[in-house]
């Protein structure tokens, strides 16, 4: 695929059909929104919920996403055509206790989830949780989503 866009961890990227935006997840959450009749759609790549003061807002859920949505406004996409999708937020770690490390992939689904609601985008479809890695691929044709989590793919189309 020479379309093909690779996102890193507290990245994220905008682009246009026929991109395709990949990046893999452990604990942390990708977001991908889509702008059905531009077909042109983002991707954030965030590893933490919160942004305490860091410079690199990309890394943090409640900073990454209000980005994300801004450069896809820039673009001339409409929030009212706007949906998401969001894959990740596995519990990588296995500890005894209930450590802040522990629920990192359950905090950055939550802080994923408050930061779409702020700006009413609705999330269609989401491949969460587990103790898997995911990796993801998504489609700026259609904004469908291939999920590839332990050797299993999944196809999430729903716009």
């Amino acid at each position: 695929m020479d379309n093909l866009i690779n996102i890193g961890v507290a990245q994220l990227a905008v682009a246009e059909n026929p991109a395709v935006l990949r990046t893999i997840l452990g604990s942390c959450v990708g977001i991908c929104i889509y702008e059905r009749n531009k077909k042109i759609g983002g991707l954030a790549h965030i590893l933490l919920p919160k942004n305490p003061g860091d410079s690199n807002p990309e890394k943090y859920a409640d900073t990454a996403i209000p980005i994300l949505v801004q450069q896809l406004l820039k673009k001339g996409c409409k929030k009212e055509f706007m949906s998401a999708k969001i894959a990740g937020g596995a519990s990588m770690f296995k500890f005894k206790s209930t450590t802040t490390l522990a629920n990192i992939g359950e905090n950055n689904i939550e802080a994923t989830r408050q930061a779409l609601a702020k700006f009413g985008i609705p999330i269609v479809a989401e491949d969460i949780g587990g103790s898997t890695g995911r990796v993801i691929d998504f489609f700026l044709d259609d904004g469908r989503l291939k999920v590839k989590a332990s050797g299993q793919e999944k196809m999430y189309y729903k716009v």
